[in-house]
C-alpha cells in the first residue's frame, strides 16, 4: 500500500510539474498589453500573432492615472504599456515603474521621430526606456454646422466657447463635454485666466475651480473615453478632448452616415502636447516577448496603419511618408509649423501641487 501511495504521490507531483512547465510556456508566449483603446488594432494585433507566434491580451485603461495606480502595487503581469510622456514617465522613470530597454532587441526604434525622442528627452534623458508611439494636442472639439448655426462665419479659435459662460450657454442644448483628468483641463482654465502655468497658490488655485464651477451647470459629459462616439452621433457638439480622438469622431460619424461634420480647431491660449509611449513594466513576465512586441509596432507600415485607422500622429518618422496626402497634410493630425511652435509638453508637478491639483479637481467634480 505504501508503494501504491507513493507511486500516486510521485504521479501527482509529475502531473503538476508539467502543468506547472505548460504553464510557463504558455505565459512566454503571451504578451500582456495595457493601454487607450484602439491603440492596437486588431489588425495590426493579428498580424503580430501570426508574424511571431506570440499571443497578446490586450487590457484598456481610461486615464494614465488609473495604469500608474494599477502598476505602483507591483506584480501587475502586464508586458507593455502605453505612458504619457509627462507628468506620468517623468515621475515614474526615477521610482523604477520601468525596464531599461536593449536598442540591439528593438533595431526598428531607430525609425522614430527625432524631434519627438528630443522632447522625450525632457523626461527619458538618453531616450532609455520609452519609445514614442503616438502623439496629438488637446484642443477643441466642434460639429462644424451646430457651431456655424450657433456662431455663424466666426471662427472658433479660443477657448472662451467653453470657458466664457455667455457663449457656452449658447452650445449647452446640443452638448458639451471636457477631459475627466485635471491635467488636460485644468492648465488650460489657467492660463485662459491669464495665469502664466497652473499654480497651488490659492487664490489662483481657486480662480481656477471658480472657472469650472461657474460652466459646470452648462457641461453634459465629464469624460475621457466615450464622448467621440456622442460626438460622431450628434448627442454631443462641443468638446475639450484628444486631436485623436477628434479623428476617431469623424471616422465613426462617416462610418454611421450621421453626416455630422467634426471640426478641430488649436486655441490660442494654449496647445498642450502629449507623448504616448512604448514602456515595459520593471516586473514584466515577458520581456522577450515585449521587446518583440515594441520592435514589430515600430515598423513602419505598421505604425502607418495605426495612424490611418485612430488619426493620432505616429511617433514613427518612417512612416509618415507612407500616409496619404489625406492624413499626412491633414492639420488637425500633424499641426501645421505656426502651431508646432506652440506646442507645450505638460510640467512635472511637485507632491504637494499634484495633491493640491487632485482636491481641487475632486471639489469641481463633487461640489463640495
Amino acid at each position: 500500500m505504501k508503494a501504491i501511495a507513493r507511486t500516486r504521490l510521485l504521479t501527482a507531483l509529475a502531473c503538476l510539474s508539467l502543468a506547472a512547465l505548460a504553464g510557463a510556456e504558455d505565459r512566454a508566449r503571451t504578451v500582456n498589453v495595457y493601454a487607450w483603446a484602439e491603440y492596437f488594432p486588431p489588425s495590426v494585433i493579428d498580424k503580430f500573432q501570426k508574424a511571431t507566434g506570440f499571443h497578446v491580451n490586450y487590457s484598456v485603461f481610461d486615464s494614465p492615472d488609473a495604469a500608474e495606480t494599477a502598476l505602483s502595487v507591483g506584480h501587475s503581469n502586464y508586458d507593455i504599456v502605453t505612458m504619457n510622456a509627462s507628468p506620468h514617465l517623468a515621475r515614474e522613470i526615477p521610482k523604477g515603474f520601468w525596464m531599461k530597454l536593449d536598442p540591439s532587441k528593438i533595431p526598428n526604434a531607430v525609425n522614430s521621430d527625432p524631434r519627438i525622442l528630443k522632447i522625450l528627452e525632457q523626461v527619458d534623458p538618453g531616450n532609455r526606456f520609452a519609445v514614442p508611439w503616438m502623439w496629438g494636442t488637446v484642443g477643441i472639439m466642434y460639429n462644424a454646422d451646430k457651431a456655424k448655426a450657433i456662431l455663424g462665419d466666426a471662427p472658433i479659435t479660443s477657448l472662451e466657447v467653453v470657458l466664457n459662460k455667455a457663449i457656452a450657454a449658447k452650445f449647452e442644448k446640443c452638448g458639451i463635454s471636457v477631459l475627466d483628468n485635471w491635467q488636460d483641463i485644468m492648465p488650460l482654465v489657467a492660463r485662459y485666466l491669464g495665469q502664466p502655468q497652473l499654480s497651488d497658490d490659492p487664490a489662483k488655485l481657486d480662480a481656477v475651480v471658480a472657472k469650472l464651477n461657474e460652466i459646470k451647470p452648462l457641461l453634459r459629459r465629464i469624460a475621457s473615453s466615450g464622448y467621440y462616439e456622442q460626438l460622431a452621433d450628434g448627442e454631443l457638439c462641443l468638446a475639450i478632448g484628444y486631436s485623436g480622438d477628434a479623428m476617431i469622431a469623424r471616422r465613426m460619424a462617416q462610418e454611421g452616415n450621421t453626416h455630422v461634420r467634426i471640426d478641430y480647431a488649436y486655441s490660442r491660449e494654449m496647445v498642450p502636447l502629449f507623448v504616448d509611449n512604448l514602456v515595459i513594466p520593471a516586473d514584466s513576465p515577458n520581456p522577450s516577448g515585449a521587446l518583440q512586441f515594441i520592435n514589430f509596432m515600430m515598423r513602419p507600415e505598421i505604425s502607418a496603419e495605426v495612424t490611418r485607422f485612430i488619426g493620432f500622429a505616429s511617433g514613427n518618422a518612417a512612416a509618415v511618408p507612407l500616409l496619404e496626402p489625406a492624413v499626412r497634410d491633414n492639420a488637425v493630425v500633424y499641426p501645421p509649423a505656426a502651431v508646432r511652435e506652440r506646442l507645450e509638453l505638460e510640467r512635472v508637478y511637485t507632491p504637494d501641487e499634484l495633491r493640491a491639483f487632485n482636491r481641487a479637481w475632486q471639489r469641481f467634480k463633487t461640489g463640495q
